[in-house]
């Protein structure tokens, strides 16, 4: 299946392509949220522009993705959207402050905003964290063995711009702090991209989805098991397999590392594990130094940012491995070309 066209809204950008650029120039927007933390200091987060900080959750996650929904369809000559399945990543059920106790406000938000109903019987919410994305595309990909379903949309979108989120980070130790430079900064994002099942003809960069992988990880920033890299290691080797491919013939690496050690630990862990020959160099990108830590927005925004890399003509090669870690375990890769 094939990557069509794409649209993002974060703290850098308010569409794809303006993310992405302000992304590959290494802009990033962290200011001081209107919360504090427990030593009365104001908390540095990655806002949305034009987002008042205290619109109310729901409204709040249906606006992002609404925009990222129509700047992905934005000029593109589709099928009526009463074919074609929505498919909504949202923060894992047990987050509080996630989205996924309003999947039913935020699906409907859409509808209105949109101007449209999305295939009834397909359409779907999936409430997975960083993996959702991926876990979306999984989806699509058993959806296009129905000869009804040519296209899909496939989403993410999250925040942690709210005090419930904002207060179990801290509890967790995993907000970045002056006392806890281990830590994320906050963001919120939505992300959404265009399947096809065929490739399209005509001019303008096409992705195809070569592989993907899912796994499960024992370890995690809120228990005491080894970090010893298996989960991440067992999903990229399925990805690989399905993709033909070996580790050393990436050429990009993407991943939805947060700055807390435990992501960095584990991508050196899967290099360790898997890489058999050689390589010079093996570039990594994250978004989280321009938009912080975006949740269920970060496996589609990785998507993002190689579509508009290969579609300016400034990846440094292909094939590109995409990396997604939820917080319960879950491990998520997708390899693209």
């Amino acid at each position: 299946m094939f990557i069509e066209s794409t649209g993002m809204v974060c703290s850098v950008g308010l569409s794809a392509e303006s993310a992405c650029a302000a992304m590959r120039a290494g802009i990033a927007n962290f200011q001081e949220l209107p919360y504090l933390d427990n030593q009365g200091e104001p908390i540095i987060g990655a806002m949305v522009p034009r987002l008042a900080p205290n619109l109310r959750r729901g409204g709040r996650l249906g606006t992002l993705l609404a925009m990222a929904i129509a700047d992905c369809l934005r000029d593109k000559v589709i099928e009526p959207l009463a074919q074609i399945p929505l498919l909504v990543g949202l923060a894992e059920q047990e987050r509080p402050g996630g989205g996924a106790s309003l999947a039913d406000e935020i699906i409907a938000q859409i509808i209105e905003k949109v101007g449209g109903r999305f295939h009834r019987q397909f359409s779907r919410t999936i409430a997975s964290g960083h993996t959702s994305g991926f876990e979306g595309l999984g989806v699509a990909r058993e959806l296009f063995k129905n000869s009804e379903v040519s296209t899909c949309l496939v989403c993410g979108v999250d925040s942690y711009i709210n005090a419930s989120s904002l207060l179990w980070l801290d509890r967790h130790q995993r907000l970045k702090t002056i006392g806890n430079s281990d830590g994320v900064i906050p963001g919120e994002a939505a992300a959404a991209i265009l399947l096809t099942r065929e490739e399209s003809i005509g001019e303008g960069a096409q992705i195809r989805l070569e592989g993907l992988g899912f796994a499960k990880e024992k370890a995690t920033p809120l228990n005491e098991e080894p970090m010893i890299g298996l989960g991440l290691a067992q999903a990229t080797r399925s990805a690989l397999d399905e993709a033909g491919l070996q580790y050393h013939q990436l050429d990009l690496r993407i991943s939805d590392v947060t700055g807390e050690s435990y992501g960095f630990r584990e991508q050196a862990l899967v290099e360790g594990r898997l890489l058999r020959v050689r390589k010079e160099e093996m570039p990594i990108w994250h978004s989280a130094d321009s938009c912080g830590d975006i949740g269920a927005a970060a496996g589609l925004s990785e998507l993002v940012m190689a579509f508009h890399a290969i579609k300016k003509n400034y990846v440094p090669g292909v094939p590109i491995i995409c990396f997604t870690s939820a917080l319960p375990g879950d491990r998520a890769v997708a390899i693209v070309r």
